[in-house]
């Protein structure tokens, strides 16, 4: 069987990426520092699988620390133009369509199933469960929002403008998908068109490919399975935490940590994956901020909630 985890990035100066980075920061590093994390992170612990960068970069542009890193896990590098799920400079999340032009390569290519996700995740397990999973099912992650959270209400108006009616979809986050070739081959189709009537239509989203995923995967509810068992999304922030234990008990396979971008992630990075090391799981849990809530992290939130309450912005 011809496996491929795959973690799809995209460089381009003129086009956004993820809105949630500190200005100034160094994007192309932190972004290559977490790939590198998620990528040797699932080959430790998936060797038998193809593990994949997918990137519209030249070797000669990834800083060659990186390159070397990723070589000695035996990771591969694979070069895919973006000129697909293309929109125009200053669209929002305009480079996160690059995991669907990354797709839409993949199916095309000699694979019995495709897995892709973000770069700021770590794989602290075995993909033989979903793996097993894809042989009938589509793993999208529910990302759990209904009408009661803001989230929700905000990509739920944009389905009903551009479906014309309310379907109250499912809102499936784009850090996670796997399936079998066939099933990717007709995800991506739906996809494609749903992209294509975007682009005939100049529709715009605010949510970038979760748009394109959640409608593309409300046309085919018979075969969409909530990847949840395997992927979570937590978030450690100062000022927004919602975590849980399942990092830990009934533990899933992939942590996805947005928060940790340039803190834990780069950290794991920094400490162990550019000697060639992996750390134990328990690590990355302290480090990341799973299992403890930092003081600093505490102090901000008191301060945070204390001068909300007397109305300071």
């Amino acid at each position: 069987m011809k496996r491929i985890i795959c973690i799809p990035f995209a460089h381009e100066a003129l086009l956004n990426s993820g809105v949630n980075l500190s200005k100034g920061a160094d994007r192309l590093q932190l972004y290559l520092k977490n790939a590198a994390v998620a990528l040797c992170s699932a080959k430790k612990y998936n060797p038998d699988c193809s593990v994949v960068f997918a990137t519209n970069m030249q070797a000669s542009q990834i800083p060659e620390n990186i390159g070397q890193v990723l070589a000695g896990f035996g990771i591969e590098i694979m070069h895919i133009p973006f000129d697909r799920y293309r929109f125009d400079k200053g669209y929002k999340w305009a480079l996160a369509f690059y995991k669907l032009c990354v797709l839409s390569y993949l199916v095309e290519q000699d694979w019995d199933a495709i897995a892709y996700m973000d770069t700021d995740v770590y794989v602290q397990n075995a993909f033989d469960a979903v793996w097993e999973e894809c042989s009938e099912n589509i793993l999208l992650y529910d990302v759990t929002h209904g009408l009661n959270t803001k989230e929700y209400l905000a990509i739920n108006a944009e389905f009903t403008s551009f479906q014309g009616k309310n379907t109250y979809p499912t809102h499936y986050g784009g850090e996670f998908f796997a399936a079998s070739k066939e099933n990717a081959m007709a995800f991506e189709a739906a996809a494609r068109k749903i992209y294509q009537r975007m682009r005939d239509e100049a529709f715009v989203t605010e949510k970038g490919d979760e748009f394109i995923v959640s409608l593309a995967a409300s046309t085919m509810r018979d075969k969409v399975k909530n990847a949840s068992p395997y992927i979570h999304r937590f978030w450690t922030g100062a000022r927004f935490r919602l975590t849980s234990t399942i990092y830990k008990y009934n533990p899933v396979v992939v942590c996805h940590m947005p928060a940790e971008k340039e803190k834990g992630i780069v950290a794991i990075y920094d400490r162990y994956i550019r000697k060639g090391r992996i750390p134990a799981n328990e690590k990355v849990w302290k480090v990341c901020r799973l299992t403890v809530q930092p003081f600093y992290s505490r102090m901000a939130i008191w301060a945070y909630e204390t001068l909300r309450k007397r109305g300071v912005k």
